[in-house]
C-alpha cells in the first residue's frame, strides 16, 4: 500500500487550537461583551468563542450569504485589514435595545440613516473592550475604517489567502446570534510566533485597570468654569473716536505673540494658533508663567556705590 504525503497548503480549513493565545484574548472578549450588553440593555446573555481556525479566505468569504454589518478595521502596530462581521439579529437588538426579532428573520438590513449611529455606539465600546483584552499580550489598538452591508465591498484578500477566524456565539431569552472575526494571517503574522511559542498562557480574565479619574480631573468634572483663549487685546484709549466698518484693529500680544488660554479670567497656558478640518485650533506649546519668565526684561543689575564721607574736624 503505497503512502501520499498530505499537504496542509490544500486544506480548506484548519482547526487544531494551533494559537492558544488569541483563543484567550477572544474568551476574554467574549466575558467583556456580556458586560457590555447587560450594561447597555439589561440582557443577560451567554458569550461563547470558538478556537481559532486558519481557513483559505474564499471559504470564509461562502459563508457570507446575506447581507449584514460588516466592519473593516485595522489594528496597530501590525499592517493590513480585518472585518468583523455582525448578523442581523445581532444588530437589531443594539438597534432596538430589546430581544430579538420575534419572526426570527435574518435577512433585513439594519443600517439606514438613523439606526447606523445607534448599532455604532455599542460596536466601538466593543473594539475598546477588544483592545484592553490584549493587555498583558502585546499593546494593540483597532481602528475603524468602514462598514458596509455589500458583500463585494468585503473583499480584502484573494481567494486563496490564509485567514485566521473565530466566532463569539451569543444565546439567552429570545436571543441566538454571532459576531465573527477574519484576520489576514498575513497582518498577525508578525506576532504569530509569539502567540505560538509563549508556554504560558495568561489568565482568561483581563487584567483590571483602574477607571477611576485623579482626583484634579474629578473635581474639574463637578466644577464650573469658563475656558477662553485670548490672541491679544485692543487698545481704544488712543483712537477710540475712529472706530468704523471697515477700520482695522492691531491686536497687541502678550508673551511673545502667543495665545493664552485662560481659566475664568486667570491665564493659565501659551499656545499657537491654527486649523484642523477648516476649523480654529490651538495648539498649547507651554505653560504662561514659564512663557512669562522667557519674555520677562532681565532686570538691570544692582551696583553699591561709595558715598562721600565727611571727616570731623
Amino acid at each position: 500500500m503505497s503512502v501520499e504525503p498530505y499537504d496542509f497548503s490544500e486544506i480548506e480549513r484548519i482547526r487544531f487550537g494551533r494559537f492558544p493565545l488569541l483563543d484567550t484574548v477572544l474568551y476574554r472578549w467574549a466575558r467583556r461583551i456580556e458586560e457590555t450588553l447587560f450594561d447597555q440593555f439589561r440582557l443577560e446573555l451567554y458569550a461563547g468563542s470558538s478556537v481559532v481556525e486558519e481557513m483559505k479566505f474564499s471559504s470564509f468569504f461562502a459563508s457570507l450569504k446575506r447581507p449584514r454589518p460588516i466592519y473593516i478595521f485595522t489594528m496597530e502596530p501590525f499592517q493590513g485589514q480585518g472585518l468583523l462581521v455582525l448578523d442581523n439579529r445581532f444588530s437589531r437588538l443594539c438597534i432596538n435595545k430589546s430581544g430579538a426579532d420575534p419572526a426570527g428573520r435574518d435577512d433585513a438590513d439594519p443600517l439606514g440613516p438613523e439606526n447606523h449611529r445607534r448599532l455604532q455606539q455599542v460596536v466601538q465600546r466593543m473594539m475598546t473592550d477588544f483592545d484592553a483584552c490584549w493587555a498583558d499580550v502585546m499593546k494593540v489598538r483597532l481602528q475603524l475604517q468602514k462598514i458596509t452591508t455589500y458583500l463585494f465591498r468585503a473583499r480584502i484578500l484573494n481567494a486563496y489567502e490564509p485567514c485566521l477566524v473565530a466566532q463569539i456565539h451569543l444565546s439567552g431569552d429570545n436571543v441566538s446570534s454571532r459576531l465573527t472575526w477574519c484576520f489576514p494571517r498575513s497582518m498577525l503574522e508578525p506576532a504569530l510566533s509569539k502567540l505560538s511559542a509563549d508556554k504560558v498562557i495568561p489568565s482568561p480574565y483581563a487584567p483590571q485597570v483602574s477607571t477611576q479619574a485623579p482626583q484634579a480631573a474629578r473635581f474639574l468634572e463637578r466644577a464650573q468654569y469658563r475656558l477662553s483663549v485670548k490672541m491679544g487685546t485692543l487698545d481704544f484709549r488712543r483712537a477710540a473716536h475712529e472706530l468704523a466698518v471697515g477700520k482695522v484693529l492691531p491686536l497687541t500680544n502678550e508673551v511673545g505673540g502667543e495665545a493664552v488660554v485662560e481659566v475664568n479670567g486667570a491665564p493659565l497656558l501659551v499656545g499657537t494658533m491654527g486649523e484642523v478640518e477648516g476649523k480654529f485650533a490651538l495648539k498649547v506649546t507651554g505653560t504662561y508663567a514659564q512663557r512669562v519668565e522667557q519674555y520677562r526684561r532681565a532686570e538691570a543689575p544692582f551696583r553699591e556705590i561709595e558715598w562721600p564721607t565727611v571727616e570731623a574736624d
